[in-house]
């Protein structure tokens, strides 16, 4: 399995290499969402962040949003100060990049690990076709 940067600092982060070879228990049902997720954020260039960024600061107030994706992600794992680590650990992936691109990293992420209880996604289509 190829290994992301901000897998292995998920990884380096909880201590605990099994999660690089057994994600699941620490990422959830929709881990492999999870594990693309990241190693698309790995091919992304600096130009494609700012896209990224620009869109996300045209949304305007998404604190509704972002309790939402909190909350799907929450309320189906047991574990949640363990989940919502993986994604506060994307952003230190993403050196030189605006901060509303880790902002966006992150509920992205959260996005991913509750989708199975969202019905639309607000975060993740900002990285579509940057």
């Amino acid at each position: 399995m190829k290994i992301s940067k901000a897998h292995q600092i998920f990884a380096d982060h909880l201590d605990n290499q099994n999660a690089l070879e057994y994600p699941e228990p620490f990422l959830g049902p929709n881990w492999k969402d999870v594990l693309n997720f990241w190693l698309y954020l790995d091919t992304l260039s600096r130009e494609d962040f700012d896209i990224v960024g620009k869109r996300y600061c045209a949304l305007g107030r998404v604190d509704t949003l972002k309790s939402l994706t909190r909350k799907a992600a929450r309320d189906n794992i047991c574990y949640y100060y363990v989940y919502a680590t993986a994604a506060w650990v994307v952003t230190p992936t993403l050196t030189c990049i605006p901060a509303s691109v880790g902002v966006t990293c992150v509920y992205a992420t959260l996005e991913l690990i509750g989708s199975h209880n969202l019905e639309t996604f607000t975060f993740l289509p900002l990285f579509l076709n940057p």
